[in-house]
């Protein structure tokens, strides 16, 4: 190399070296991090659409965040949502501060919020009613946000209003429907998230987990525009959850004689919005008056369980009439069904019980009241059983069971058939969770003509499980 060109070479690479420096420089920001800065945690559990680090309510859907006291938590996970020291359960005012809880008439609203005002006639003051403006004794509210479901835009606090919403009451801010069938795969079988099948659920559209129903007609309370079934609108009823069809009210004070008396006494000394006078339980709140056996006294407070008989809306029908019948059904491994006659003694605590050691595929046993004589038919309008559930010293297993169905049968051939419970699971250890008060389950009676009444006790998988049958009942409420 000559003396020339050795220092052009040297310039050429620091020349090369430069641009390359600068190359690098340019594809960067000018920060020490260059184009790789990493991102915050975006995990979001609750699938609401806001991510836990900013969530005030990680576990718990609630994409609008309400936070009524300000206290950072949201008010769906909230026990003290106004704040005042006073948790959700107990608090008087559970949405208006009121740390003294002061009520200065003893009716169980706190003075802060009790407006002695019920505008939509539900039984719930409007100073704690979640939906003030629209009947809803039930008061639910599937996301716990304080508004009620009939008048929640977003009942599920999904994010996704109901009108949109494939699924209303199941909070699924994915609105994931692999089938497209426009009802969300959350709640592809139980479309509003109540534990109720659709298949056996009196609402399909609002959640009523203990699927009541004041009159008997196969809608739900919670969804029948005509609670009590006297032909008057919930709205304009003056007596809502009584029938009278006349609306009499005598001394024009707005509630109908059969549901004041007519002497107008606004005395509620449980508060349930129910006037003493014509309380069925006036000591123990029970805003629905709920009597399963009619017979005057409200299901809360009636201490002889549940009977049929010449003074109530049900009767019994009586072996004088009447023969027991009993069986078992499906594949049911170590099944029997013992004093099948029980039934229909007229003795309210002797019982029927169908016994199931394990039932497999689908099994159970059966209990019948079968007429003697074929050629009278049973005219009244609801069929029912008093029934129960006998707890167990071991474990009780029902996996898709517990289906109870009525079938109605005439001169010894089935024509029709109502399923009146079932679960997906139900799980009781050692005695605890067994149903042993006596209950009274109804279906509407068929429209074809029948003389016998049969009652399933049978499903998919039940090991060691008993069932009770004490009354078989009719009845035209």
């Amino acid at each position: 190399m000559n003396m020339y060109s050795k220092p052009f070479f040297v310039i050429m690479l620091a020349a090369l070296l430069g641009l390359g420096l600068a190359g690098c420089e340019a594809d960067g920001d000018g920060s020490s991090g260059g184009g790789n800065t990493p991102v915050g945690n975006s995990a979001d559990q609750d699938n609401d659409g806001v991510p836990d680090n900013v969530d005030n309510c990680p576990a718990n859907p609630n994409a609008m965040q309400e936070d009524q006291d300000g206290d950072g938590i949201g008010d769906v996970c909230d026990d003290d949502r106004d704040g005042d020291g006073e948790d959700n359960p107990t608090d008087n005012c559970p949405l208006v501060a009121n740390p003294t809880q002061d009520d200065s008439d003893g009716d169980g609203i706190g003075d802060a919020c009790d407006q002695d005002n019920d505008q939509d006639n539900d039984g719930i003051d409007d100073g704690v009613d979640n939906c003030p403006a629209i009947f809803n004794p039930e008061q639910g509210d599937v996301d716990n946000d304080g508004i009620g479901d009939v008048c929640d835009d977003d009942a599920d606090g999904d994010g996704v209003d109901n009108t949109n919403d494939n699924c209303v009451f199941t909070a699924n801010a994915d609105q994931k429907d692999t089938d497209t069938d426009g009802i969300g795969d959350v709640c592809e079988d139980d479309r509003d998230g109540d534990t109720i099948l659709d298949t056996n659920d009196n609402c399909l559209n609002i959640p009523n987990t203990d699927q009541a129903d004041l009159d008997v007609d196969g809608i739900g309370d919670v969804c029948d525009d005509d609670r009590d079934g006297d032909g008057v609108d919930n709205d304009t009823d003056n007596c809502p959850l009584a029938a009278n069809a006349d609306q009499a009210d005598s001394d024009g004070d707005g509630i109908g004689d059969v549901c004041d008396g007519g002497g107008g006494d606004p005395t509620d000394t449980d508060g349930d919005g129910v006037p003493d006078a014509t309380d069925n339980c006036p000591l123990i709140a029970n805003a629905d008056q709920a009597d399963g056996d009619g017979d005057g006294k409200g299901d809360v407070c009636d201490d002889d369980g549940f009977t049929c008989s010449a003074t109530t809306t049900y009767q019994q029908l009586a072996n004088t009439d009447y023969t027991a019948d009993s069986g078992v059904l499906g594949v049911c491994l170590g099944c029997s069904v013992d004093d099948e006659g029980n039934a229909i003694d007229g003795n309210n605590t002797t019982f029927a019980q169908i016994n199931i050691g394990a039932a497999l595929i689908y099994g159970g046993g059966f209990v019948a009241a079968d007429a003697i004589d074929q050629s009278v038919d049973i005219a009244d309008s609801v069929v029912g059983f008093v029934v129960s559930d006998p707890s167990s010293q071991l474990l009780n297993l029902e996996l898709l069971g517990n289906f109870i169905t009525v079938r109605f049968f005439n001169d010894g051939v089935e024509v029709d058939s109502a399923t009146v419970g079932g679960g997906l699971l139900d799980l009781d250890l050692l005695g605890l969770g067994a149903n042993s008060d006596q209950r009274f389950i109804a279906a509407p009676a068929s429209s074809q003509p029948f003389d016998s009444i049969q009652l399933d006790y049978a499903g998919l998988v039940n090991v060691n499980k008993a069932f009770r049958v004490h009354d078989v009942c009719v009845g035209t409420p």
